[in-house]
């Protein structure tokens, strides 16, 4: 596996991760490094395969370059072994059956219920999204809590899903996802996931 040795290209990487892409004068605010020094390591990262660009719209003037990853980058983000445990599954479901896998995936989610229950201990709404963030988080999804203003809602955003691969082949995934968020937080969850080229990003909003 190739690797970003420098630790500025993997800020550069990381910060990008958390966002829908970002463009060289947002990265110089959020990594901290001059102009020239965040445009040079995004030319390189993306002569490596790393990044692509598009023209973003702005409010006024012409479009602005963005970056945002490629499927690539994904290497350098936690995934769980997804792969091979995306063979495993295809095993079970093969010698016993379409429904086996299904039934595996929901008693692996009902125990991880269990594990997480007494992390996630607050008496409000927000307060116990926040906790269950914080774990998520641990656990490589990358997750920030929110309260979104314009809908007046609090959020859980994601962005790196270690368990990806399984998401694209077993459907199931989401709802019990959906399921950890409600049974944990007490209440009804909208659950929204876009991809953008190598971007990934899941709001899990309280209803």
């Amino acid at each position: 596996m190739k690797k970003v040795t420098k630790n500025p290209k993997l800020l550069i990487l990381t910060e990008i991760k958390r966002s829908q892409g970002l463009s060289v004068a947002e990265l110089c605010d959020r990594v901290g490094l001059s102009y020239m020094g965040i445009k040079q390591h995004c030319i390189a990262l993306e002569r490596e395969g790393y990044l692509d660009t598009w023209r973003r719209p702005k409010g006024m003037g012409r479009p602005e370059k963005a970056y945002r990853l490629t499927q690539t980058a994904q290497e350098f983000f936690p995934t769980e072994y997804s792969n091979f445990t995306t063979e495993i599954l295809d095993s079970v479901r093969e010698i016993y059956g379409p429904s086996a896998a299904d039934k595996i995936l929901f008693n692996i989610y009902r125990n991880e219920i269990d594990k997480l229950k007494a992390g996630v201990s607050g008496l409000k709404l927000g307060e116990k999204m926040r906790q269950l963030a914080a774990l998520r988080d641990e656990r490589g999804y990358m997750s920030e809590y929110y309260f979104n203003r314009d809908h007046g809602r609090h959020e859980i955003v994601e962005y790196n899903s270690p368990i990806l691969l399984c998401l694209d082949r077993f459907p199931i995934l989401r709802d019990l996802e959906k399921q950890l968020f409600e049974r944990l937080l007490g209440v009804d969850i909208q659950r929204n996931e876009e991809r953008i080229s190598g971007l990934y990003k899941c709001v899990f909003r309280g209803v």
